[in-house]
């Protein structure tokens, strides 16, 4: 692609390309989605044979199946925990420095893509800008409308659908199917939630970068 063409593909790979400096570490890795999708399947799995059990008669499998849910579960959910509290804790004893190391870096690496933005058109920038604010307000309503408001109460649902999970794990079939049914909601739908929030979370940069190279144009 030209030098003097826009599209999101293009300032994707512009922003991909840059280094992430010292914050890096605050950066969602690829292999956690893999995790979380793996944790919530183990969810899943595990809360399935109380389901069953409403049409089926009980099975010894259906004890083997909450029992390899759980551990699925734990074997998913588990890196990403560790790896958040050392983040947390690794952030409290350095935050100073690498604040001020980070704000050096990513000043240096938004004037490097800025000047490309401002050499564009204003009009490719206003339709991309605009564009972008569009799929913002939709990716927030449709999230508002599926959850409400449980992307804000972060880990939280799956916490609590890990004890589903695990209530069912010590005394299997003792579980009203309605407490079932809410672990499953919650465990899906954190996942929709954390995926719709990175997605919009992304749009809400390109925005931002759209909008500031459109005011450095004046």
């Amino acid at each position: 692609m030209a030098d003097n063409e826009l599209s999101f593909e293009e300032l994707e790979r512009r922003i991909r390309a840059m280094p992430d400096g010292p914050s890096a570490v605050l950066n969602t890795p690829r292999w956690a989605l893999h995790f979380a999708v793996l944790g919530t399947a183990g969810i899943v799995i595990g809360l399935l044979p109380s389901l069953l059990i409403q049409f089926m008669e009980p099975r010894m499998w259906m004890a083997y199946m909450v029992q390899a849910g759980v551990w699925i579960a734990i074997v998913g959910y588990a890196p990403e925990f560790f790896r958040a509290v050392w983040v947390i804790v690794n952030g409290f004893v350095r935050w100073k420095r690498d604040l001020v190391r980070q704000l050096d870096h990513d000043l240096a690496q938004a004037r490097e893509l800025n000047r490309w933005l401002v050499s564009l058109p204003k009009e490719t920038l206003e339709d991309h800008a605009r564009f972008a604010k569009h799929v913002e307000i939709r990716l927030h309503s449709k999230l508002g409308l599926l959850m409400g408001s449980m992307d804000k109460l972060g880990i939280i649902p799956i916490l609590a659908a890990l004890g589903i999970l695990l209530l069912e794990y010590r005394d299997p079939g003792k579980l009203t199917p309605w407490v079932i049914y809410l672990g499953l909601f919650l465990a899906i739908t954190y996942l929709i939630a954390w995926l719709a929030a990175h997605m919009r979370l992304r749009v809400q940069l390109y925005e931002a970068l759209l909008t500031s190279a459109l005011d450095k144009k004046g």
